[in-house]
């Protein structure tokens, strides 16, 4: 009878080789930049013609890429799943030499979205989107300028000098930021002359109550003095509850 042959354990080398073969391969940094690029220049191309819900749908499709890579000492973001997540790998590391690129191409893509936001009147969401780009990079003065639009656009006046002095102090010779300061200026004028108006309001009213409130009193009070200097008969005026004297003015 044939004996069955003994079984032989794989050597420890090809089992590491079945065992990496088997786990999800790790994208490439540079390939997954490559392709966040391509959708922040397809989304400024919808930004131009006009398309903004479009270039809303690229911008977002950026940050599925550049959540998948991982900048030395910095927090992945969690706000769009990354393509890292999506194919079940572990976070690229971002070679030496692009980590600016990444961080750039953050900020870039968020000042972005935050000019669609602007456009749709969707100011908190600009607001977020350009406090987001600042945490991405360097100072922008585009960030600022937008956010303080934004808080222009909601009447946020204290909120908007902030951010617009700001912006003038990195990008001093900026006519659109000198511009928008203008229109603070005006939208402060005009806070303070409806605040003025108000507060006339406000007391002329008082003063009116106060008038009212003291008005029936004057003719009890000189009919109480007529009674008194008359010197004689009282008893044809009205009399006090009580008593023959006159109710208290």
């Amino acid at each position: 009878a044939a004996e069955c042959p003994v079984p032989v354990a794989p050597p420890a080398a090809a089992m590491a080789a079945a065992a990496a073969a088997a786990a999800p391969a790790q994208p490439d940094a540079r390939a997954l930049l490559e392709e966040a690029d391509k959708y922040k220049l397809e989304g400024n191309a919808h930004f131009k013609a006009g398309d903004l819900r479009r270039a809303l749908g690229n911008y977002h499709k950026v940050f599925c890429y550049v959540n998948g890579l991982q900048v030395p000492g910095e927090k992945k973001e969690s706000e769009h799943s990354g393509m890292v997540g999506m194919v079940g790998g572990n976070a690229a590391q971002v070679p030496a030499d692009k980590v600016q690129a990444v961080k750039v191409l953050k900020q870039s893509t968020h000042l972005n979205m935050a000019a669609c936001y602007l456009k749709q009147e969707q100011y908190h969401k600009c607001m977020d989107a350009c406090t987001k780009a600042l945490a991405a990079a360097e100072p922008s003065s585009k960030a600022y300028f937008r956010r303080g639009q934004a808080h222009l656009a909601i009447r946020n006046l204290d909120e908007a000098k902030e951010d617009l002095d700001e912006a003038l102090r990195l990008e001093p010779g900026n006519a659109a930021i000198k511009q928008e300061l203008a229109r603070l200026r005006q939208a402060f004028a005009q806070h303070d002359a409806k605040e003025k108006k108000k507060f006339a309001r406000m007391f002329s009213k008082m003063e009116k109550e106060d008038q009212s409130s003291t008005a029936p009193a004057e003719p009890a009070a000189a009919a109480a003095a007529g009674a008194e200097g008359s010197g004689g008969d009282t008893s044809g005026a009205a009399a006090a509850p009580g008593g023959g004297e006159a109710a208290p003015a």
